[in-house]
């Protein structure tokens, strides 16, 4: 049975990353935090939380609500909510939030060790972790600033063929600065080339997978697999309970990668409150993204990161 523990993101050190990185207004009502984000291209909206798999979030009136909008103007507030809080998510929609969108999540319990955890793996992760094993590729935890420039080329490159904005360097600098023991940033090297990292943010005894970049054309080597199976196991015998896979599109192929480790499957609610008409909220699905999208994968690498790290804070997924 999965004990529900306290996330990096209710924590102030990663609210605080966040609103210096972006210039985001914090808003606070008894325990609810939101994030005053402003964007002509994407809207005016308080959200908790940015970037952030699950918000700061405990049950606010509508005159709390309405007041922090008349503030800020805001066309909307947004509160991201895990299903295992169904309570909370209930009182949000007795006082007229709506769910906008439903993401997934898996929990796994590496509360029993990595021998438990390696037996009750599905067959093609550990063939796919053995692979990775044999093709020597080499894992190196980053560890200081001047390794964080070796991470942030690869995440340029990576995000680029995904097609997104990347955040900029300034945001995993405060990371580090602020969050620096609460961090697992590892990168794996083949022929002392980075092809892959992963990115994972650590609460009280919960861990959650926040970023993942491969390069495509060495995924044939299996890279995140390893990646990944590194890190669940390190932390499982740390004492950690839970490895939380992270906020994610139904029906996507990293939902499928997620779902094979075999972890028990959760939904994540965006609850939306408007005083106006109903609100549709930024959508990576939507055509205008989707074109966007192709632009981004055709830009030169220093205009994408000069035009995304410009953006991605009003986009705010």
């Amino acid at each position: 049975m999965i004990r529900y523990g306290k996330t990096i993101f209710e924590t102030n050190e990663w609210i605080d990353t966040l609103k210096n990185s972006y210039s985001y207004t914090p808003y606070a009502s008894r325990g609810a935090f939101f994030l005053h984000v402003k964007s002509r291209l994407f809207g005016n909206r308080l959200i908790s939380l940015p970037f952030s798999d699950y918000g700061r979030i405990s049950f606010i009136g509508r005159d709390q609500i309405e007041h922090m909008i008349t503030q800020t103007h805001a066309e909307y507030v947004e509160a991201r909510i895990p299903e295992w809080k169904w309570d909370l998510i209930h009182d949000f929609c007795r006082n007229n939030f709506i769910i906008a969108k439903i993401y997934k999540t898996f929990l796994l319990d590496i509360s029993k060790g990595q021998e438990h955890i390696w037996g009750n793996l599905n067959k093609k992760v550990r063939n796919a972790i053995r692979y990775s094993k044999k093709k020597n590729i080499e894992i190196r935890r980053i560890e200081d600033l001047d390794d964080l420039k070796i991470f942030y080329k690869l995440y340029l490159r990576g995000s680029r063929e995904l097609g997104s904005p990347p955040h900029p360097y300034k945001f995993y600098e405060l990371l580090f600065r602020n969050l620096r023991d609460k961090i697992l940033l590892d990168v794996a090297f083949y022929n002392q080339i980075p092809i892959a990292s992963i990115l994972v943010l650590l609460g009280d005894r919960w861990a959650n997978f926040w970023q993942n970049i491969s390069i495509r054309k060495y995924r044939r080597f299996n890279a995140s697999y390893l990646l990944l199976w590194n890190t669940v196991a390190e932390l499982s015998e740390k004492d950690f309970l839970v490895f939380d896979f992270g906020r994610t599109r139904e029906g996507t192929g990293i939902h499928f990668f997620k779902r094979r480790w075999g972890g028990i499957e959760q939904n994540i609610y965006h609850l939306v409150y408007s005083e106006g008409e109903k609100i549709k909220t930024p959508d990576p699905r939507d055509r205008k993204y989707v074109y966007l999208s192709k632009i981004w994968r055709r830009m030169p690498l220093k205009a994408a990161e000069f035009l995304g790290t410009r953006i991605i804070g009003g986009i705010a997924l």
